[in-house]
């Protein structure tokens, strides 16, 4: 794939929501043939939006969003979906190949798209939680992914600072042991980043007004 200077921004922010909670997988299509698809399944319509908006600067292919209800929440799921081969062929090639998917950070270095990609990831895998025993909130970013100290040096990069790095206990027997750390929600601020999904960004906002910080 050809990326120009318009669209690295795109590729790098759509990388960060492949490794996060895009995946390819495999269609059956009308002639029984099995092409590559991008799907992301969320129940932020924004985060939806602001994939399709990254897609539609790298394809002609059409770029599809359909919502339906869920049974036990009451959020409607947002289902993405886009069939171009060649994005879905970069994602994977990019992230560790097709035998072993999404087991490495992409290898481009443009330090222009740095903080594009750091945005998808932390719009697919970042949390900003309310504390339980104070009015204030406090984020991080958890997985259970090999490149996740990787990505520490990335955020560490472009101004984010980091605290401790913790493995946490799995979640049941026999799931995968994920590791997690917090960031300083100044630094985020300071940084000029954004989460393109409100909620989030909404106690990023909250937080910042209480500190007296805001975006330059």
């Amino acid at each position: 794939m050809e990326i120009g200077q318009s669209a690295d921004k795109s590729y790098a922010y759509l990388l960060g929501v492949y490794l996060g909670d895009g995946c390819v997988t495999r269609e059956k299509w009308r002639r029984g043939e099995f092409h590559p698809v991008f799907r992301l399944n969320t129940i932020d319509r924004d985060f939806a939006e602001a994939t399709r908006a990254a897609l539609m600067n790298l394809t002609d292919r059409k770029v599809g969003i359909n919502t339906y209800a869920v049974k036990k929440s009451s959020k409607p799921n947002h289902a993405l979906r886009c069939g171009d081969p060649e994005i879905c062929k970069n994602l994977v090639l990019d992230c560790g190949g097709a035998t072993s998917p999404k087991t490495r950070l992409p290898t481009f270095t443009l330090e222009s798209s740095e903080k594009e990609f750091a945005v998808g990831l932390m719009d697919s895998e970042g949390f900003v939680a309310a504390h339980s025993q104070c009015d204030s909130y406090y984020m991080g970013f958890k997985c259970c992914d090999p490149w996740l100290r990787e990505f520490v040096i990335l955020l560490q990069r472009i101004g984010v600072q980091i605290g401790k790095v913790s493995v946490c206990p799995p979640l049941r027997p026999h799931y995968k042991t994920p590791t997690r750390f917090h960031i300083k929600i100044d630094s985020w601020v300071r940084a000029g980043l954004k989460f393109n999904i409100k909620r989030k960004q909404d106690r990023v906002d909250a937080w910042a007004t209480k500190h007296g910080l805001s975006y330059s």
